[in-house]
């Protein structure tokens, strides 16, 4: 059959065909053997000469200025050549034949470019791949033109044209339906004889034998004249129970093209057709894109926190492969007790360098539902990869009980992600072949599709910090509960600080005001905007804005859009999300001494995406009224959450769509956003962002944690990691470190009133963030940093790089070299001595 299908496609693409129907071709393969022996002995073989070093299979596809594009017709692989580096990429490894690792099923994987996982309607866990499961048996089409390959795969088994032709039909409905319709005596005995009638069942019984060629297509055409359909058809399978076999078939379009300098990989969701028994659950793009063997260096980059680099045959078998879900969980699934804590992966990006060369991959489509997988060689086969997949549909599980019986069954979310999934690759050469390089190129892909634009030159090294407003404080009247307000900072207070700040020398304060109105730092839903009274109200608040202005100052008041706190008021319950199963998104704290979440406390609510631009505007009517030019956005830049309503599905893709375009709105409304956070799609409308990744998880797969998102931004947006004093590791000597390595800025988190006040509160981790503590560290700290990278805030990272064990040395456009020794042991690197827990400025190592 293989024979057959590479003689087929020889003989289309010497005609010129542009589409290559391979399931429906197969018999006609003697003449199209002919065919190609014809052509071949006349020396007129038109195809396209293979690129020196590919396999005589691979021919040219697609090409441009940049870039080549290759593929196998006979198993769809592709491979694509940088035509200024000469490098070759391959969509499955070459010698994958020699595989001494991978056994099975394990090894027919490696011939994958897209895999499914799916629940069929008994409730197993399933998989389809293109490979065994199209390509194999010749169930796809390759449609080619100038721009674009398109490669439409039928996945599962294909029924035979008979299957179409109920095994039984009843006497009644044979004669009425099929008999008593047709006009000509011929027809009927045409139909007649090609079933047999069974007088005990009363009913007519197929003759297979008698449906082959010309009988089969003559009884198809008379069912279509007398309008004998599908819908009939259906209702006489169903009244024997007769299953159709072609209930699983999948059609699965995969689509590349040349963009430039890149590669764009597409799964057109709205061309997707699959079964409504069919759960689909995930999906996996060409998981062994540039797949690296045991005998090649490099390394993997995988978007875990500020990002982190995984060394090819590292030889951490004992590890669990890489995978992190972008963005965050999703507030609207349930969630399980977690063991360990996760930085959130901040942008959607993963790359490889193999030598000298190497790739980056942008998730452009999908980024929402999208997760980043990366491995090592020996686990299953002896290839080191790392790619994306995407969740196309949740499940929860529930439990169902009956007496003293309980079952377990899942339940489906309503529908599968519709929308497209492109991945774009980006080609890496030489001195580009870097992570360092790596970031260099998002960063360009951020300014060509985001506009992202550059700081002017002008701007100092900013001071982070946040003043904690109101908290809710539980007290007591007569022995009674109540809950009651408690100020931390007011208005007035917040000017005490500010003014001992400067005086301290400490300049560019951007000031994050959290728990300002509506109740305090758990405030109410933000439909509309009442500052509170105990603050200093409207006034109080107007008056801090105006000092702030005159002292160059910048004011963001926090605000939280995407859940509800416990006992907040404002939202009705048909505008929180919905999980799978119907109930209601709670949202609990979390207790890390039981590693779950803590379904005692109260709960507040997930927000239903689809209810965000009503209260925006409600927000954005009353906050203008306050003539503040700053706004923090605790959660819009952090957070993504979806609503499984049935009835009115939002999913996380969609949820992102909603949430950007809000921020578009504050962004035309209120001329400075700050975001908590930073993942990739809000980072556009922001001009701070705090809470930013500044190390990875430390997952066991990975061996080195690197600023791959500083890397990207600086220059372009001010940033900072956690609050300073709130880390859990408070040694200032570090947090200057970390600041210079990265580009960072120093942020705290700060409230005047006495440490006292928040005894019985919930806010214990408050503890530390009483000012009088830390001021003055803070001034030295920020004066120490001022010196180092003032005029160094507008350039861009050009490189970092470790030089040994604790050692780092990051590199600015102009040419400043900073480099940081976390040893308590001073180190020599090329000549030059670093004290322990400090740091050298200047013309050192390049």
């Amino acid at each position: 059959m293989k024979k057959k299908l590479t003689i087929i496609a020889i003989v289309l693409m010497l005609s010129g065909a542009a589409v290559l129907p391979y399931a429906d071709l197969a018999e006609s393969a003697p003449e199209a053997e002919a065919a190609v022996q014809s052509e071949v002995q006349s020396g007129q073989d038109t195809r396209t000469p293979e690129a020196p070093g590919l396999s005589a299979d691979l021919k040219q596809a697609l090409d441009n200025e940049y870039l080549t594009l290759y593929l196998n017709q006979t198993t769809t692989e592709i491979a694509v050549k940088d035509k200024k580096s000469g490098a070759i990429w391959y969509s499955n490894p070459q010698d994958r034949e020699q595989d001494a690792v991978a056994t099975g099923y394990n090894k027919s994987k490696l011939n994958v470019q897209v895999e499914l996982t799916y629940y069929d309607s008994k409730g197993n866990l399933m998989n389809y791949d293109n490979y065994t499961h199209s390509v194999q048996s010749g169930q796809f089409t390759i449609e080619e033109s100038k721009d674009s390959l398109n490669i439409v795969y039928t996945l599962g088994e294909v029924k035979s044209n008979i299957d179409g032709i109920p095994k039984y039909i009843s006497e009644e409905r044979f004669r009425t339906l099929i008999i008593g319709r047709l006009e000509k005596d011929s027809d009927k005995k045409e139909i007649e004889k090609r079933f047999r009638y069974d007088e005990s069942n009363k009913r007519y019984e197929r003759r297979d034998t008698s449906f082959k060629g010309v009988g089969l297509k003559k009884v198809t055409t008379l069912f279509g004249q007398i309008g004998y359909d599908e819908a009939q058809i259906a209702i006489d399978k169903a009244a024997y129970g007769e299953e159709d076999d072609g209930a699983a078939l999948v059609t699965l379009p995969l689509e590349y093209r040349l963009d430039g300098k890149q590669l764009k990989v597409s799964i057109p969701g709205g061309k997707v057709r699959y079964p409504d028994n069919m759960h689909i659950q995930s999906l996996s793009l060409l998981p062994f894109f540039g797949a690296s063997g045991t005998k090649d260096e490099g390394y993997s980059l995988v978007p875990d926190g500020s990002g982190s680099l995984i060394h090819f045959n590292n030889n951490k078998l004992y590890a669990t492969p890489y995978r992190s879900a972008m963005y965050g969980p999703d507030a609207a699934l349930t969630q399980l007790g977690q063991v360990q804590k996760e930085e959130t992966a901040r942008l959607p990006v993963f790359g490889m360098k193999v030598e000298d060369r190497g790739f980056l991959a942008v998730i452009e489509s999908g980024d929402a539902i999208a997760a980043v997988e990366a491995d090592v060689s020996g686990r299953l086969n002896q290839y080191n990869n790392v790619f994306s997949s995407y969740t196309l549909g949740s499940l929860e599980e529930v439990t169902l009980t009956n007496g003293w019986r309980s079952s377990t069954v899942k339940q489906f979310q309503a529908g599968i992600y519709p929308g497209d999934i492109t991945v774009t690759y980006s080609f890496l050469d030489q001195e580009e072949a870097s992570y360092s390089g790596m970031a260099a190129h998002y960063r360009e892909y951020l300014i060509e599709h985001t506009g992202m634009a550059r700081l002017d030159g002008t701007e100092n090294v900013p001071f982070y910090l946040e003043l904690i407003g109101g908290i809710p404080k539980k007290k007591f009247f007569l022995g009674i509960p109540y809950s009651a307000y408690e100020p931390l900072t007011s208005f007035k207070e917040a000017k005490a600080i500010l003014e001992q700040m400067q005086d301290k020398g400490i300049g560019d304060i951007q000031l994050r005001y959290t728990g300002w109105f509506n109740g305090g730092i758990n405030h109410n839903y933000p439909k509309g905007v009442s500052v509170d009274s105990k603050l200093g109200g409207t006034k109080g608040l107007k008056e801090l804005q105006a000092y702030a202005q005159d002292k160059g100052i910048t004011l963001y008041p926090d605000a939280s859009f995407l859940q509800t706190f416990p006992e907040a008021k404002g939202l009705r319950k048909s505008q929180a999300s919905r999980l799978i199963t119907g109930k209601l998104a709670h949202t609990y704290p979390f207790d890390f001494s039981m590693l779950k979440l803590d379904v005692q406390e109260p709960s507040g609510y997930v927000v239903s995406p689809r209810v965000l631009p009503g209260v925006v505007d409600g927000f954005l009517g009353d906050y203008a009224e306050l003539g503040v030019d700053g706004l923090s956005l605790r959660d819009l830049g952090s957070g993504l959450n979806s609503d499984f309503n049935a009835e009115e599905l939002v999913d996380r893709q969609q949820a992102e769509g909603i949430v950007k375009e809000q921020l578009e709105r504050m962004k035309s409304s209120v001329p400075r956003l700050m975001v908590e956070g930073g993942n990739a799609y809000a980072a556009p409308f922001a001009r701070h962002i705090v809470a930013a990744p500044m190390q990875s998880s430390g997952f066991n797969i990975t061996d080195e944690s690197i600023p791959f998102f500083q890397m990207v931004y600086h220059g372009y947006l001010q940033y900072a990691g956690t609050a300073w004093n709130m880390a859990d590791d408070q040694d200032a000597s570090l947090s200057l470190l970390k600041a210079l390595e990265t580009g960072s800025a120093p942020y705290y988190t700060w409230f005047y009133a006495d440490p006292s006040a928040i005894k019985m509160t919930g806010f214990g981790s408050l503890y530390s963030a009483d000012y009088r503590s830390w001021i003055d560290q803070a001034a030295g700290q920020y004066q120490a940093l001022s010196r180092v990278m003032k005029n160094i805030q507008s350039q861009t990272i050009k490189e970092h790089k470790k030089l040994a064990e604790g050692v780092y040395q990051t590199t600015y456009e102009a040419g400043t070299t900073i480099i940081v020794n976390y040893n308590r042991a001073p180190v020599s690197v090329g000549g030059v001595t670093i004290d322990g827990r400090n740091y050298r400025v200047g013309g050192e190592p390049q």
